[in-house]
C-alpha cells in the first residue's frame, strides 16, 4: 500500500509518504491523503527539488503516478533537474508514471472554468495520485486585486480535491522563522511547510518548519536539511531561533 494510516483524534487518517527522509516523522507519517499543501520559501530554498522528489518517489517507491504542472519550466528542464540526482523522470514519463504539463498562468483561468480541461484528462488517463503546481506566485500575479486572486486560487484548489490527488503547491516568498508568515494562501491550503535559506556567519543553511498540517499533531521544531546527490534529507538537528 502506498498510503499509511494513523489514528488521530479518534478516527483513521490516511497518509501519503513524502519520499523525503526525515520529513514524515514531523507530519504524523506523511501528508494527509487528498490534501493540498503549500511549500513556501525564498529563491534557492529547495521548493522545486522537494516537489520533484515527492513525485519521483511516489512513482518509484509507492506506485503513485504524479504530474508536475509548471508555469515556467519546460519538460526538458525538469528532466535535467532530475538527472542531477539520478532520477530518471523522462523514463517515468515514457511509462506514463510521470508527466510535465506547462501552461502560461493566464491559461489556467480558462482551464478552471472548464473544470480542469487537459489537466483533468491527464490525471484520469494516467491514474495520477500526486500533483505539484509550481508556482502559485506566478499565477496570482495575473489578477488585478487580492480578492480575485484568492477567489481563483480557491477554485483551483477545490478542483484538485475533486481529483483525489495529494498535492503540493509552491509559493515564492522571503520568510523568517521569527514570524508566523501564514499569509493568505495559508488559509486556503490544508498544510504549510516553510523552507528557510538563511545566512549563518559566512555560510547559508537550509531549514524546514511545519507551520500547519490538518488532522495532524505535527512537529513544532525548525530542522536543518541538506541537499546531496540523493536529494533533500531532513536532519534531526534543530535550528535555534533567537
Amino acid at each position: 500500500m502506498a498510503s499509511d494510516s494513523s489514528k488521530n483524534r479518534g478516527f483513521i487518517v490516511e497518509r501519503v509518504p513524502s519520499g523525503i527522509p526525515g520529513l514524515d516523522c514531523m507530519i504524523g507519517g506523511g501528508f494527509v491523503k487528498n490534501s493540498t499543501n503549500l511549500v513556501r520559501g525564498g529563491t534557492g530554498s529547495g521548493k522545486t527539488l522537494m516537489c520533484l522528489q515527492y513525485l519521483y518517489h511516489g512513482a518509484i517507491t509507492y506506485d503513485e503516478p504524479g504530474i508536475y504542472l509548471s508555469f515556467a519550466e519546460s519538460d526538458s528542464m525538469v528532466y535535467q533537474h532530475g538527472k542531477l540526482f539520478n532520477w530518471d523522470l523522462e523514463g517515468l514519463a515514457a511509462r506514463n508514471r510521470f508527466a510535465v504539463i506547462r501552461y502560461q498562468p493566464h491559461e489556467i483561468v480558462k482551464i478552471i472554468d472548464e473544470g480542469g480541461g487537459v489537466i483533468r484528462d491527464t490525471v484520469e488517463s494516467m491514474g495520477a495520485k500526486r500533483l505539484v503546481i509550481d508556482s502559485l506566485t506566478a499565477y496570482e500575479m495575473i489578477f488585478e486585486n487580492t480578492y480575485r486572486a484568492n477567489e481563483s486560487v480557491l477554485s483551483l484548489l477545490e478542483i484538485l480535491r475533486k481529483w483525489n490527488t495529494t498535492s503540493l503547491v509552491t509559493s515564492e516568498s522571503s520568510i523568517s522563522p521569527k514570524k508566523d508568515g501564514r499569509g493568505r494562501l495559508g488559509f486556503l491550503t490544508d498544510g504549510i511547510l516553510h523552507l528557510y535559506f538563511s545566512r549563518r556567519g559566512l555560510h547559508r543553511e537550509r531549514a524546514l518548519e511545519v507551520i500547519k498540517m490538518r488532522d495532524t499533531v505535527h512537529s513544532d521544531e525548525v530542522r536543518l536539511f541538506q541537499l546531496d546527490r540523493k536529494g533533500l534529507q531532513v536532519q534531526k538537528r534543530c535550528v535555534r531561533v533567537d
